[in-house]
């Protein structure tokens, strides 16, 4: 398993002391729907990577060995059990990095899979885990430069790990300026002004680790005390489901791409600055962006024994993606891909669910006939606690839907 897969035990107990904290103390950073939503989005993440093979691997370790003659002659000996080999493979590796996440804020293509990670109006721990599913994989050219200096596609794999669970802990709004790490390193403070959609922070701050790539580069930006970070993106996303968040931008280029009548338009939009549509799609097809003097999140209004089953839902789905990133590897590819699709199915539901979109009354008894239909196909020893599980899941939704109605006869009644 990868370095992340270990980590996430330590991520979720994190995300469970920030938010009992805020429970406590009545900061007021987490939602339950938006909380619920980033950590969907990272588990969309981590299980649809288990379905395909990573283009930077299919790439990179050819172009290795194809080198290795050059490597020999320049001396290149890396070794991941030598500290200030890593230690220079991060440094490396954070400087690809810093560029990749640039561009990814700068050309239309790379924003539709990067946006997902700045979509949360709020802004916590949880947003940490808020991961583009990478369908794409258009980041590994940002790497390619690390042949240059012989690094194994181990150590690339390692560094970029580290990367990434160091990005973990910048993603709270409870830890101050810390005077001394702003002018080396990423800190809470001046990640907070990254995931910012204010006009002033735009665009600023995009080290993983070190933000010394953005002193050197003109894009670093302080937190100002008279300008308080609004969260998310300028076109707000307006719902909990992790497939749409995804497909978000996709959808709106693919669109431009299809309404406008200029050829150039349908073939460079892709590749245009972020945010570029052509003017005639843009006439017939206009998409606000959030009014920042009277900004209000995302926050539709569902019964609270909605919410609880959403989050009943959403641990029993937690567990079953630990337990499947700890087996994959014992599973054929069929079955991997026929569970993969279950969870993507019941994630998109229970985001729904928060939503309150009216299609779920359908689809989540939908879900649960598909359980059952799939019952013979499991191995006998999981039958009943999966039975339980559909039971239980039955149970409360036929709950929610006759207390669903009662309420509808009170209100016509009053």
């Amino acid at each position: 398993m990868s370095l992340i897969t270990y980590a996430i035990p330590f991520f979720l107990f994190a995300i469970l002391a920030e938010l009992a904290l805020d429970r406590w103390r009545g900061w007021g950073v987490y939602r339950l729907n938006d909380t619920l939503g980033n950590l969907s989005t990272g588990i969309l993440s981590r299980i649809l990577g288990l379905t395909y093979k990573s283009l930077f691997l299919i790439i990179y370790i050819p172009l290795f060995q194809l080198l290795q003659p050059y490597y020999q002659a320049m001396g290149f000996d890396w070794s991941i059990s030598n500290g200030w080999h890593l230690l220079i493979a991060v440094i490396a590796y954070d400087f690809c990095y810093y560029w990749k996440h640039r561009i990814c804020h700068e050309i239309n293509v790379f924003w539709a899979e990067h946006l997902v990670h700045h979509q949360s109006e709020d802004y916590n721990l949880s947003t940490a885990l808020r991961q583009s599913s990478g369908g794409l994989q258009l980041d590994w050219v940002f790497y390619l430069p690390l042949l240059l200096i012989g690094l194994p596609a181990e150590m690339v794999i390692v560094a970029g790990a580290l990367d990434l669970i160091y990005q973990f802990w910048v993603h709270t709004q409870k830890i101050p300026k810390v005077r001394w790490m702003e002018w080396l390193f990423i800190t809470p403070s001046n990640h907070r002004v990254h995931h910012a959609q204010n006009k002033v922070y735009v665009d600023k701050n995009y080290g993983g680790i070190l933000i010394l790539w953005d002193r050197l580069f003109g894009t670093y930006q302080e937190e100002l005390e008279h300008e308080p970070c609004i969260y998310g993106v300028r076109k707000a996303l307006n719902t909990f489901d992790p497939l749409a968040a995804n497909l978000q931008h996709l959808k709106r280029m693919a669109k431009d791409a299809w309404y406008t009548k200029s050829w150039w338009d349908k073939l460079t939009l892709w590749f245009r600055r972020t945010g570029y549509r052509p003017t005639d799609a843009e006439a017939a097809m206009p998409v606000p962006s959030t009014n920042l003097a009277h900004f209000q999140r995302y926050d539709p209004p569902i019964r609270h024994a909605r919410r609880v089953y959403a989050l009943a839902q959403h641990l029993c789905y937690s567990a079953a993606t630990l337990a499947l990133l700890w087996y994959y590897e014992s599973l054929n590819f069929a079955y991997l891909i026929s569970v993969v699709a279950l969870l993507v199915f019941s994630l998109v539901i229970n985001g729904r669910i928060l939503d309150g979109h009216h299609w779920v009354k359908y689809l989540e008894p939908l879900r649960l006939a598909l359980l059952v239909a799939l019952l013979p196909l499991l191995n006998t020893q999981f039958v009943p606690l999966f039975m339980a599980y559909i039971s239980v899941s039955a149970l409360m939704w036929w709950w929610l839907a006759i207390t669903d109605k009662e309420d509808k006869v009170a209100v016509v009644s009053d």
